[in-house]
């Protein structure tokens, strides 16, 4: 479990980067970033879900 939270840490590391640099582009690049768009959410509202979903598995041990 040790291994999985620690990759969910690194992925919600790598997610908060991703999301400053798009909000660094949003307002020139927003069409060319949201073309195929892959996700049903905004892209910060998956890295906050992903934050509360650490945050229960913390609350958990």
């Amino acid at each position: 479990m040790e291994q999985f939270k620690h990759a969910l840490n690194e992925a919600i590391s790598s997610w908060s980067k991703l999301s400053e640099e798009w909000e660094k582009i949003e307002e020139t690049h927003s069409d060319t970033i949201s073309e195929n768009y892959p996700f049903d959410k905004d892209f910060r509202e998956i890295l906050n879900n992903m934050i509360e979903w650490r945050e229960g598995l913390q609350d958990k041990e």
